[in-house]
């Protein structure tokens, strides 16, 4: 029985060709909505799916159409990959050929009813990252692993370790490492955000923040909880 248990688990979550997602929205009001992504302006939210009563959702980044997106708000969204990453290294340069290759980062997914921005939801694999996630300067980071979307203008793979820093006080700043070993396809890709080790800081100056961070394809989606918002 406990391994028919773990089987159903598991089965909850699918995961086709790294781009469809099934599962549950945790915290779900009893109402139907559209997932969506608004990283193109929220005049053109980009349906990828859609939670039912229940909370059972569906995601899909594979043939999204941005046929209606006018090339004025694809063009001011996008930037080059060495900035669109949640964790940037101090030099661009680290990137190589791949630094300014158009991209685009979407944070969260949006829900929406009857076309109305109604909540949202964090991908996280520990509800103890949401805080942080919401406000990094006074919530302190915790070991574990945050997902988000990311469009690309091209193919292209990131395999690479770079440096950045953080200012802990007026005097004081400490070296990061950001490993990325990530495979992106044209279009919308899942991102994960691994985080391995964390600084702790002086609560009262700053709170603790990601000191090593690795960054890939979506390793296993059945470890992600949807966690909803709303508005």
């Amino acid at each position: 029985m406990k391994a028919l248990l773990t089987l159903c688990f598991m089965c909850a979550f699918f995961w086709a060709d790294a781009q469809e997602i099934t599962g549950t929205v945790k915290n779900h009001e009893k109402a139907d909505m559209d997932l969506v992504l608004m990283l193109f302006g929220m005049d053109y939210p980009i349906s990828i799916g859609s939670v039912d009563k229940k909370g059972q959702f569906t995601a899909n980044l594979e043939n999204i159409n941005l046929d209606n997106i006018p090339e004025e708000n694809m063009s001011m969204s996008m930037g080059p990959l060495y900035f669109n990453f949640y964790f940037n290294c101090n030099n661009a340069e680290a990137f190589g050929e791949n630094a300014e290759k158009l991209a685009a980062r979407q944070d969260f997914v949006r829900m929406t009813k009857s076309g109305d921005w109604a909540g949202t939801v964090f991908l996280v694999s520990d509800e103890g990252l949401r805080p942080w996630i919401e406000d990094s300067g006074y919530n302190n980071a915790i070991k574990g692993s945050f997902y988000e979307v990311m469009y690309v203008a091209e193919d292209l793979k990131v395999n690479m370790t770079c440096n950045s820093s953080v200012y802990v006080s007026d005097d004081e700043e400490v070296e990061t490492e950001y490993s990325f070993d990530i495979e992106l396809k044209k279009g919308f890709n899942w991102v994960e955000y691994t985080i391995e080790e964390v600084y702790e800081t002086d609560p009262n100056i700053r709170a603790s923040f990601p000191s090593k961070v690795s960054v890939s394809n979506v390793k296993d989606p059945s470890k992600i909880l949807w966690v909803g918002t709303y508005y």
